[in-house]
């Protein structure tokens, strides 16, 4: 049996979750900055899991061999890996269309897309609060794409999108952990986000290859380039090792500083702020999965 976290690493465990979140903001902005720089994004998503998956290796390789690559549930690791795939190519292709704030707000309604996911496949039945976390969560996404905010709808159904991808990879990750003889080892299922993510990205290759897109790059997008598959490797890897520190119920409500340091890396990086009714619909968005919360208590 796993020991439970003890109160005195609370604080490491917030740190890791902030320092994993900025992370994983700065894969994201790396992936607007690319596209805007003329990389495509299917190389801008292989490179991202080629990096993750050599990251992984450098990291646990040593510590467990060759059990790293052995899966409990070899058919759920492939489609995790799948469906995070998807998740990187709807948002990075989003991100061509949104200031980076608005994609992170909008990706915050993956646990309301998880829950819908739980009504439609898994048969449960869905708590009030469930229903009203729902509802409250479009309309927030209808505050931020309201007539005249100028904000394409395009890009808001890439985020639902991959929001959605992101809310079947969840459900799978649970899956996947859920066996109390034979549990995955985490490290095997973040290796396999990288592994099938670089096959699946090889193979496509053909269809998202753009004649000349290596021509006249930079230095600078080189190495956004090359860090991008460092950054989301390493982002994962805290995030695991804060939720081994702490429980759900103390690093959970932190993930809601994402919001605002999206808006600071938009500011920073893009020069872009979100007007005051579009952050408050992103501020509606964001807590809107609290209200399932309230179903459990």
């Amino acid at each position: 049996m796993q020991a439970m976290p003890h109160r005195k690493h609370y604080p490491r465990a917030i740190v890791f979750m902030m320092l994993g979140l900025a992370l994983l903001l700065c894969l994201d902005a790396s992936g607007k900055y690319l596209g805007a720089h003329g990389v495509p994004v299917g190389a801008s998503t292989w490179s991202r899991y080629f990096g993750h998956f050599f990251v992984v290796l450098i990291v646990f390789l040593p510590r467990d061999g060759v059990r790293l690559f052995r899966a409990q549930r070899p058919g759920i690791q492939w489609a995790r890996g799948v469906f995070m795939v998807l998740v990187t190519l709807f948002y990075f292709s989003a991100l061509a269309h949104l200031q980076l704030a608005e994609g992170t707000a909008i990706f915050f309604m993956t646990p309301i897309l998880t829950s819908i996911l739980s009504i439609w496949f898994l048969r449960e039945r869905p708590s009030r609060w469930s229903i009203a976390a729902i509802a409250l969560g479009f309309v927030g996404v209808l505050i931020v794409a309201r007539p005249g905010a100028n904000v394409p709808i395009v890009g808001i159904l890439l985020v639902l999108g991959a929001a959605l991808s992101n809310a079947a990879y969840q459900t799978l990750t649970r899956a996947a952990s859920a066996s109390t003889s034979h549990p995955e080892r985490s490290s095997t299922q973040v290796l396999y986000a990288g592994l099938v993510g670089a096959l699946v990205m090889t193979v496509t290759a053909p269809f998202w290859w753009v004649s000349d897109w290596m021509t006249g790059k930079s230095l600078t997008t080189w190495v956004v380039f090359a860090t991008t598959g460092l950054l989301g490797a390493l982002g994962h890897l805290l995030l695991i090792r804060a939720y081994k520190l702490a429980p759900a119920t103390v690093i959970a409500p932190w993930m809601y500083m994402q919001l605002a340091l999206s808006v600071l890396i938009g500011w920073v990086v893009f020069g872009a702020v979100p007007d005051t009714l579009s952050l408050i619909g992103m501020v509606v968005i964001a807590l809107s999965p609290q209200l399932t919360r309230l179903s459990r208590t």
